[in-house]
């Protein structure tokens, strides 16, 4: 394997069980445990060192914690990139996958992207039909994950509903939003995939 083989499978593990302490801890912190429990002050201690510092920077979204969130995704390009340049170190070739591995975070974030952008036109669809109906809607509007979902689209729906005229007084900017962000993911998948797999492109033409 090598030295630098062996690097890289020891980061590989480090990284890997902080993210799982992360995960952890965020998990704990909804069922609001012993703060004086052993394992809780453990989990805090590792943890908090990259944690607080991300809140300083991360303002939370309708009193929603993004910093654990933030944490995991750079926790994990962090491994990918010392990974990848440890291991194309060994063969060459290293700068582009180091570069595949960067897209392919860029593609994780933008999946996640999409999949807020859908929840936000189910909300629009479900007040829509609620109102059409005569119901009351049960859309808690002060809930801190809906206030996140809206907070976080609309610097994208915004500019499309200038543009997009409702139906029947539905507002389609959102479910707009989302196919167009399905057709970026589909480019950069496929921008991925000609990087990974060299000269696959050609062959299927």
């Amino acid at each position: 394997m090598g030295i630098l083989g062996s690097l890289a499978t020891i980061v590989e593990v480090i990284l890997g069980m902080y993210i799982w302490l992360i995960v952890i801890r965020v998990l704990l912190s909804w069922v609001n445990p012993d703060p004086y429990n052993p394992i809780v002050q453990l989990l805090v201690r590792f943890t908090d060192p990259v944690l607080i510092p991300m809140r300083r920077i991360i303002p939370s979204i309708g009193g929603l914690d993004l910093s654990p969130i933030v944490a995991l995704f750079g926790i994990q390009m962090l491994e990918r990139f010392l990974v990848t340049l440890l291991r194309g170190g060994m063969g060459g070739g290293g700068g582009s996958a180091l570069f595949v591995e960067i897209l392919g975070v860029v593609h994780l974030l933008g999946t996640f992207y999409l999949l807020v952008l859908f929840v936000r036109a189910g909300f629009h669809v479900y007040s829509w039909h609620t109102f059409r109906s005569g119901k009351r809607s049960a859309l808690d509007l002060r809930h801190p994950l809906t206030i996140f979902v809206f907070q976080a689209t609309e610097p994208v729906v915004l500019p499309l509903r200038r543009y997009i005229p409702t139906v029947a007084r539905l507002d389609l900017s959102p479910l707009v939003a989302a196919f167009l962000c399905m057709f970026l993911l589909s480019f950069l998948q496929e921008i991925i995939f000609s990087l990974a797999v060299p000269g696959m492109g050609a062959m299927m033409q």
